[in-house]
């Protein structure tokens, strides 16, 4: 067995988690736009709810940690906040300097996150 198949199936329920939180996120990004709401106020609220969805799915699913429920909140905050802000700013650089939709800008810039995340979930945020 190899160093990297005992990874596959954590990355598997990673991506299981990931995806549940996208579809919270974009779809209430997509309702509080409907709805009239801001993109960005829009962006900020979904990406809240996707954070509870991230975290709660990532610590007892993906990476299954019982323990500890305030250092790993702590840790995903920070990181999470992070990602906040860096979707927030790629977002109004795809909508106001490219004139791209909201919606495909926001699917976009979600998915420069994903990736990356797992690996700082996996080794800073659940250690």
């Amino acid at each position: 067995m190899n160093k990297i198949t005992p990874h596959l199936g954590q990355f598997a329920l990673y991506v299981l988690s990931g995806g549940t939180a996208a579809v919270v996120d974009f779809g209430s990004y997509s309702l509080l736009l409907y709805l009239g709401v801001w993109y960005i106020g829009a962006s900020l609220v979904s990406g809240i709810l996707g954070f509870a969805t991230t975290f709660l799915m990532n610590k007892y699913v993906a990476f299954r940690k019982k323990d500890n429920m305030l250092r790993h909140l702590l840790r995903f905050f920070i990181v999470d906040m992070l990602n906040i802000l860096a979707i927030t700013l790629v977002l109004y650089g795809l909508v106001e300097g490219f004139g791209m939709d909201k919606q495909i800008a926001k699917i976009l810039a979600m998915g420069m996150v994903v990736l990356w995340n797992f690996f700082v979930y996996k080794f800073f945020v659940y250690v």
